[in-house]
């Protein structure tokens, strides 16, 4: 049974990616659908995930695990990407 915790987990992040992908000033690049795309199928797989994480833990527990990823995923991603496109030349 613990696929479906490991499931609800990766869509959150699946879901954090994405939505983070529908905001105007995003560093990814361009992208070959709109910003609505993006914003709605982020929130469709934030809401598949929660339904999964809600399936294998209470209430509280699969907000907080929820919120967690979220808050994880778009600390990371930012500076990942700004890290992967930095300019050459440019150290100090």
């Amino acid at each position: 049974m613990v696929i479906v915790p490991v499931a609800g987990g990766v869509l959150a992040v699946l879901a954090a990616i994405t939505l983070y992908l529908a905001a105007p000033h995003q560093r990814w690049g361009a992208l070959p659908l709109g910003a609505a795309a993006f914003g709605w199928g982020g929130a469709a797989l934030l809401v598949i995930a929660l339904v999964l994480l809600l399936s294998w833990a209470g209430p509280a527990t699969a907000l907080f695990i929820l919120a967690t990823l979220l808050m994880t995923t778009w600390s990371i991603v930012p500076v990942a990407i700004a890290w992967w496109r930095r300019e050459e030349g440019d150290a100090r």
